[in-house]
């Protein structure tokens, strides 16, 4: 009844956004009612104690006839008025947080809306999925209305926190008047602590890709260059789902929407797609994410993140729309997981507060197979001999746009008869050069009702679809530092070379030193050690008569020699030696050998209750060379070292059985490690 199409996709991934907000909302407004009523309760007590038990405190704090508790000095008057009109104020705030005048309480959000489809759903009164107040304005002009809301909004919000901390100063014995309330005259959001922070409602600005990427980009950049802290949800169906679906040159569709025909070589027009996700991340300060209901894990959670930080956040939602997409009604979450895993639309987080470099801020962990080029899966048909067999098969993005009917023009079914050339599969057909594609035609496996295995023929559209999704997931890996760029590996090896090279040269002119030193040295060292022994042997001779006697002896004759002394006859003293140089060998340096690493007795391997397994594929999608299954089509935990521990705890997060074990961390240098072990412990 809200007007909203059957199994539209942006509304589910908006219901998903809010129900994060009342997740993170409701259990902060009990909190503070309860911390109200204690402030009101503990304001009139101590007003009460400054008069009789029995005594009015309204009649009191108005100054009215004597009476029994009411003859009391002015200045206590006047006291039991401050508390009472803060106790009053405490109330009031109360009735707006738990009724307020729709009955309902304090809204938990608040909508800036673009005209489309979200504005669609809340015309028909009263079908109205909207539990919160909502503004709607012109097509382009949503972010600059909520700039305008935001600061209303939030002085509200600064009187309630006000009001709150004066009765707090207050029963602190702490209250100066004139002090705090100067400061409290200039109190706004960014003064704000965070417990107050959490306690305001976000503010949202909503609209589709055309809204927010196409003609109100400049007010959506305004606002993200604001530092405000407001969110924005931008419901990107790629096809300006807000103007009824006209063709986006910005979008998947405007790409191939004028392109025809099947010749390998025949080009049509064609734009970059504008990707939202790196213009918001660089304006630097904003946090972005772009998730989809096909990991509503990874999106809850980043929700999570983004709602709490204090600048700006955009989070963009693939959202499948059944009607500008041609897919079933109930299609949508299939059509955006196989847009995440044929990479399409990638999800990513980029983090402000990550750290100083690019690669510290991205994230891309939610994608499937994020070492590899593209996922894998295993095609199911049925062969000639009707025997069931299987095909593993990588999931490009042609597989993705072969679902949906605004790209049906650019597949054909192979039939016999058909001039091909060479068929080539498309993943194949992706790497090969100019020439070598001349002669080849590109296609995708598929199987018919039956389970037969048949192949269709792809468009060269699609193929420069791919090529340009390829390319941008390449440069979202480079960019989150999973991989190293060449240009980058060459100046690193460059480096190293230059820096060995160096060290190599420092090395030889030492040793060529010491060698140079050691021949000028070494003869003299040897000449001295023979005098000596000679001087030794022939103590009683003069220097003349040894070397005669040396002459005289034939090849090989022992050396000279006399009797040692009687041991009771001192003996001459010996004259010092200098000891014999040892010679320098330069040898290669050692190998230092591996270092043992000793497995703590105490770690916890990572493990699945296979046996209660629902087949689910989550894990799977995460990292199919951890996580696998068995005969029973059951997944169990192959190799734990294939992948990473947020892998593990993000697939115990997403198992909607809970089955799954992250264990110990068996890599102590993996980032984030403290936080990932805390998430982890509720499934240990």
């Amino acid at each position: 009844g809200d007007g909203a199409c059957m199994g539209c996709g942006e509304k589910t991934d908006i219901h998903l956004v809010l129900s994060a907000v009342n997740a993170l909302m409701i259990p902060a407004v009990e909190e503070h009612v309860r911390q109200l009523d204690e402030l009101i309760e503990a304001l009139q007590a101590k007003a009460r104690g400054l008069v009789a038990e029995e005594a009015d405190l309204e009649a009191v704090a108005k100054g009215g006839a004597d009476a029994p508790g009411l003859t009391i000095a002015g200045d206590k008057r006047e006291d039991v008025a401050r508390l009472l009109e803060m106790s009053r104020k405490l109330e009031d705030l109360r009735w707006r947080y738990t009724e307020g005048p729709s009955g309902r309480g304090r809204a938990r959000a608040g909508f800036a809306n673009s005209t489309g489809c979200t504005s669609v759903w809340g015309s028909t009164y009263p079908f109205n999925p909207y539990p919160f107040p909502w503004a709607n304005h012109l097509f382009q002009d949503a972010p600059s209305l909520a700039v305008g809301i935001f600061e209303g909004h939030m002085r509200k919000m600064a009187d309630g926190f006000i009001d709150v901390r004066r009765a707090r100063l207050e029963l602190a014995g702490e209250y100066d008047p004139e002090a705090d309330e100067a400061f409290f005259a200039k109190f706004d959001w960014e003064q704000f602590t965070d417990e107050e922070f959490a306690l305001s409602p976000p503010l949202f600005a909503v609209g589709g890709d055309g809204a927010m990427l196409d003609i109100g980009f400049q007010n959506l950049s305004r606002l993200l260059a604001s530092g405000k802290p407001i969110r924005v949800i931008v419901v990107d169906t790629q096809v300006y789902s807000n103007t009824g679906g006209q063709a986006c040159t910005s979008g998947f569709q405007g790409q191939v929407s004028d392109m025809a025909g099947f010749g390998a070589g025949q080009h049509g027009k064609s734009e970059e797609r504008k990707e939202l996700a790196l213009l918001a991340i660089a304006h630097r300060g904003v946090f972005v994410l772009q998730s989809s209901q096909a990991a509503p894990t990874h999106l809850l959670r980043n929700v999570l993140r983004g709602l709490r930080v204090r600048r700006p956040s955009i989070f963009i939602l693939n959202t499948p729309c059944p009607v500008e997409w041609g897919i079933a009604d109930d299609a949508a979450p299939d059509a955006a997981r196989l847009a995440l895993e044929s990479r399409a639309v990638p999800h990513l987080v980029y983090d402000p507060e990550g750290g100083a470099d690019l690669a510290d801020c991205l994230d891309l962990e939610g994608n499937p197979a994020l070492d590899e080029e593209w996922p894998s899966y295993e095609l199911s048909y049925t062969d000639e001999a009707g025997a069931a067999q299987r095909l593993t098969l990588p999931v490009t993005t042609a597989d993705w746009a072969s679902q949906e009917a605004r790209f049906r023009k650019h597949f054909r079914p192979l039939v016999d008869g058909d001039d091909t050339g060479e068929l080539t599969p498309f993943h194949e057909y992706l790497h090969l050069s100019a020439e070598e594609r001349e002669d080849a035609t590109p296609f995708i496996y598929t199987t018919d009702a039956d389970g037969r295995l048949g192949r269709i023929r792809v468009a060269h559209e699609v193929v420069m679809l791919a090529e340009e999704r390829l390319h941008f997931w390449h440069q979202l890996r480079e960019m989150a530092g999973i991989v190293v760029s060449s240009t980058a590996r060459d100046t690193v090896a460059s480096e190293l070379e230059a820096d060995f090279e160096r060290k190599s040269e420092a090395l030889r002119s030492e040793y060529e030193a010491k060698l140079g030193a050691l021949q000028n040295e070494y003869p003299r060292f040897v000449a001295r050690r023979m005098a000596e022994g000679l001087l030794r042997a022939g103590a009683d001779l003069t220097v003349t008569q040894i070397l005669e006697q040396a002459d005289a002896l034939p090849s090989g004759a022992p050396a000279l020699s006399t009797p040692r002394p009687a041991v009771s006859e001192p003996a001459a003293a010996a004259p010092a030696i200098e000891p014999e140089p040892e010679t320098v060998v330069e040898s290669a340096p050692a190998v230092a050998a591996e270092p043992v690493v000793e497995e703590d007795v105490l770690a916890m391997e990572p493990y699945i209750d296979t046996e209660l397994c629902t087949s689910c594929d989550d894990c799977l999608k995460i990292n199919k060379k951890l996580f696998v299954y068995d005969e029973n089509n059951q997944a169990y935990i192959k190799d734990a070292r294939a992948g990473t521990f947020k892998q593990l705890v993000m697939a115990a997060e997403a198992c909607p059985v809970e089955i799954i074990h992250p264990g110990s961390p068996l890599d102590p240098s993996e980032k984030n490690l403290d936080k990932l072990i805390k998430r982890a412990e509720r499934f240990s």
